[in-house]
């Protein structure tokens, strides 16, 4: 029985010890996808997972490269390789965003996607089908001649012209495109190395790289494929430059996933100089127990049972404080009422959402699984509005709520989020709420006001912003604007630097930046950090992400967003 490989016949004894290679090698593959399979089927059943399951991951990510290595080959059953690798290209496009879509949706329980379930389990089931096909009819593509079963996938000599046409029309608009993903590719990857600005895109590209890097490389795959058939130079030349520019793309897009163990040793470090303790020692039952699951990056992150109420009012504006027409809501979300040993007990966060003082709103586009994930840890979260400036919108398209848009600074901003801490320590007992333990988190221009608000009890002029109830414990600032505000028209004052007021009281801070981040440099949050210990003040740690851009916590399961969760809720675990 003889097989070709495209470039000559393997008869030769180096091409039979290459075929055996080959047939241990798709053995392997097809072991591995069906590994892959079975874990995958096992692990939408856990609720916490161990380290240990990043095993499974390094396998997953295994099987899918082995994937497309072995069906961008020449093989006989064609049909099915190309399902696999348009699944692969397509999939891992689509897996993304609907976990992105089922994590910020505020009443998707689970924040899970069962379309992200079944995509990533049918690339294992296609896998090990093509493999075991490959086992069976051969590595390599058969000889078409005498009874050979090995046909093309652009059909036979018979068709008719005119589908000949639009066959080659299709197939010139498929190299087209797939020629489009690998420059879109490639400029990705110069943003990622900081060769290229990003634009809007830095908010999206670093946490979700490693899916586009397996896409790129999924369409360079389906255009080998493609031109498989073809002999000569040029053909041959293109294909290589094809899978070089794919595997380029690939080991750069892999590059923040690489950075995790630095993430987490960095973190565990100024974790530890900053709060006293080695934050790996604070355990607790229904704590994360891994800083990063590489298979919830593929399957959604899960955030536990919690319950939800939504849109509740808790101030409507005064002509006698110029807030006339201004109406200001919050969503609250709570564990249930019967949950038990929950590391939370009750204690507050309230988050503060973002978008340069002039858009944004709670809900959804406040990357709501935070809330959902805390609340069902057994803290209660406030994701709370306050008024924004009629300054021009730092994105001129987003849509905001009108009733929360006025002539506001940041200290009238600062000041509606003192009137919900009134209304919280009113109305705590119905929420199942300690007002004496509160956490107050947000990014970027919710970072400057959470940290604003959460330092200004501590200082002689700004002591009675918030209820005289509630008690800051700690803030939470994510790549927060300190003193950014006048330079998008936004009135600040002493409020809208709150590196001012720190002091020797300062409540803690555990501050997330990311190292590329080109709209809050890090250099911001490095001075806050050193007012801080100025001040004589060593209760703040400072979490640097490799790569990571402004928003690229976005992604709730990504490999920025998990460790510095991680750390996050032993913060609050320590000082509540």
């Amino acid at each position: 029985m003889g097989y070709t490989g495209g470039y000559g016949f393997s008869s030769s004894a180096n091409n039979r010890r290459g075929g055996r290679i080959r047939t241990f090698g798709t053995i392997a593959l097809l072991i591995a996808n069906l590994i892959a399979l079975a874990l995958g089927i096992a692990y939408l059943f856990v609720d916490s997972p161990a380290g240990i399951w990043n095993l499974y991951g390094i396998l997953l990510l295994f099987a899918l490269l082995g994937n497309l290595h072995l069906a961008m080959g020449r093989g006989v059953h064609k049909s099915w390789e190309y399902v696999y690798l348009a699944l692969h290209a397509l999939g891992l496009t689509a897996v993304p965003i609907l976990n992105t879509l089922a994590s910020s949706a505020v009443r998707d329980y689970d924040a899970r996607s069962t379309v992200t379930v079944v995509i990533m389990l049918a690339l294992f089931a296609l896998g090990a089908g093509v493999s075991f096909l490959r086992l069976q009819y051969g590595t390599e593509e058969r000889e078409e001649r005498g009874g050979g079963r090995g046909y093309s996938s652009y059909g036979s000599q018979s068709k008719r012209s005119g589908s000949k046409i639009i066959i080659s029309i299709v197939k010139v608009l498929l190299t087209l495109w797939f020629l489009a993903n690998l420059l879109i590719g490639l400029y990705f990857s110069a943003i990622l190395l900081g060769g290229a600005k990003a634009g809007w895109m830095e908010t999206i590209l670093p946490e979700y790289a490693l899916f586009f890097g397996l896409s790129f490389l999924g369409a360079a795959a389906l255009l080998v494929k493609m031109y498989g058939r073809k002999r000569g130079f040029l053909i041959s030349l293109f294909r290589g430059t094809v899978r070089v520019c794919g595997l380029l793309i690939l080991l750069i897009t892999v590059l923040p996933l690489a950075s995790t163990p630095k993430i987490v040793n960095e973190a565990q470090k100024a974790y530890e100089q900053g709060f006293g303790k080695d934050p790996m020692k604070i355990q607790g039952e229904n704590m994360m127990r891994s800083a990063f699951s590489l298979p919830d990056y593929f399957y959604g992150a899960r955030n536990g049972d919690y319950r939800v109420k939504t849109d509740i009012v808790f101030y409507e504006g005064q002509k006698s404080t110029g807030d006339e027409g201004l109406k200001l809501a919050f969503d609250a979300y709570m564990p249930l009422k019967d949950a038990k040993n929950l590391p939370g007990k009750g204690s507050v966060l309230i988050r503060i959402h973002g978008g340069g003082w002039t858009i944004g709103d709670k809900g959804a586009g406040n990357y709501a699984q935070m809330n959902k994930y805390f609340a069902s840890r057994g803290y209660v979260v406030f994701d709370v509005q306050y008024g924004l400036s009629n300054a021009k919108k730092f994105i001129e398209s987003a849509v905001v709520p009108p009733q929360v848009v006025g002539d506001y600074g940041i200290d009238d901003m600062v000041r509606h989020i003192g009137l919900f801490t009134t209304y919280l320590e009113e109305h705590a007992a119905e929420y199942g709420a300690n007002p004496a333990s509160v956490f107050i988190s947000g990014g970027s221009a919710g970072g400057q006001l959470a940290a604003a608000a959460g330092l200004a009890p501590t200082t002689q002029d700004y002591a009675n912003v918030l209820a005289p109830g509630i008690t800051v414990k700690g803030i939470i600032p994510y790549y927060p604007a300190n003193g950014l505000a006048a330079d998008v028209n936004v009135k600040d004052g002493r409020l809208g630097d709150p590196a001012t007021l720190v002091n020797a009281d300062s409540t803690p801070a555990l501050i997330y930046q990311g190292e590329n981040d080109s709209i809050v440099k890090r250099e911001t949050a490095e001075a806050f950090v050193k007012a801080y210990q100025e001040a004589g003040n060593k209760q703040v740690a400072l979490v640097e992400m490799p790569f990571g851009t402004h928003g690229s916590d976005m992604y709730f399961a990504s490999y920025y967003n998990e460790p510095f969760t991680y750390m996050m809720e032993r913060f609050m675990k320590q000082y509540q």
